[in-house]
């Protein structure tokens, strides 16, 4: 299987305590990011249609969109252009802009997405893969369900640790986009959280780790079965 994943999607969710959204304290923060490189959004949405949001559109697919909710910022990248890196800038500086603007005292919980492939190097089918190999269900699936298998995988939702923050939900799936693609997606929710502004690198910390158990967990698991089956 190649090592390095092609990632798709970054996101994450920061809570704090409930309060009131002011059209001019998002105006000034939208300007205060588009000073920054990198860090900006091509325009802002203050509509009574749905909530606040600051939105950028590149290409077919491709955006990026940071929503406002009175307890949370989401800050989204889709179809992602960019390193993970600039994606964790971008967290660090909205978390902290954010505080100082509307001047709550911090970040009470987070939740981290990151979705990613993999290509597979011995099977040309991951639906295959995953379901007959990872499985074992050759032959036990289409007698009970009677039509073709679009998508197909497992799931796995693992709890805290004393050691490891965070409760972690993990998908892995056939990738319906690309026959040999192995589509993976893992969210860490961390529900006990105090990030000021002077900590919200710590933010950004977790993001990492969550694409790091996709790297190096998650890899070395499927790993383990993209071996030649006539081997």
């Amino acid at each position: 299987m190649q090592h390095e994943d092609r990632l798709i999607h970054f996101s994450t969710e920061l809570f704090f305590p409930p309060f009131q959204l002011k059209a001019p304290v998002l105006q000034r923060l939208y300007y205060e990011l588009s000073q920054l490189p990198g860090m900006g959004y091509d325009s802002i949405e203050l509509g009574k249609q749905g909530p606040p949001r600051f939105h950028s559109k590149r290409g077919e697919k491709t955006q990026s969109l940071a929503i406002f909710l009175p307890d949370r910022v989401l800050m989204v990248e889709e179809w992602v252009d960019m390193p993970l890196s600039v994606f964790l800038d971008k967290t660090r500086e909205v978390a902290r802009r954010m505080i100082d603007a509307f001047e709550f005292e911090a970040y009470t919980a987070q939740t981290a997405t990151v979705r990613s492939t993999f290509a597979l190097t011995h099977f040309d089918d991951a639906r295959v893969f995953l379901l007959d190999h990872v499985c074992s269900q050759s032959g036990r699936i289409g007698p009970h369900f009677q039509r073709p298998i679009m998508v197909g995988g497992i799931r796995f939702v693992l709890p805290h640790a004393p050691n490891i923050p965070g409760d972690l939900h993990v998908i892995i799936e056939s990738y319906r986009h690309s026959r040999n693609e192995v589509f993976v997606e893992a969210k860490s929710v961390y529900s006990a959280l105090h990030a000021t502004a002077s900590e919200v690198s710590a933010l950004a910390e977790n993001i990492e780790h969550t694409h790091g158990f996709i790297r190096n967990n998650i890899f070395n698991y499927l790993q383990q079965y993209d071996v030649n089956p006539e081997a």
